[in-house]
């Protein structure tokens, strides 16, 4: 009987604690920023496995890709504009192809 006891009381404790890490589990996947909310919409053609996302960035003719540089789950390039109007600085989530930031250097009449 004794034994009996011993296995339910680890038993219990082995689904308090499937509770727990399950619990912790969703939590932590709805209060992270980097994950997207699926909200049960239909899956556009992007989004779809084995589908690559084509992004357009408007450069004008003459503009070279420089390096290309991974950090963390974001994709970071440069892009020389031509005839010194500066660089760009694309921040790309290869997730879905947005661009989430950019950001130009050269001079203030040059972005314009």
């Amino acid at each position: 009987m004794r034994a009996l006891k011993t296995f339910l009381a680890i038993m219990a404790i082995f689904i308090v604690g499937g509770f727990g890490f399950l619990g912790y589990e969703i939590y932590k996947r709805a209060t992270d920023p980097e994950r997207q909310a699926e909200g049960g919409a239909p899956p556009t053609s992007s989004s779809l496995p084995g589908r690559i996302a084509e992004t357009a960035l408007e450069l004008g003719a003459g503009a070279r890709i420089g390096s290309v540089v991974l950090a963390g789950n974001r994709v970071i390039f440069t892009v020389q504009l031509p005839d010194g109007q500066g660089d760009r600085l694309y921040i790309l989530d290869p997730r879905n192809g947005a661009v989430t930031a950019s950001v130009t250097t050269g001079s203030a009449t040059a972005q314009q």
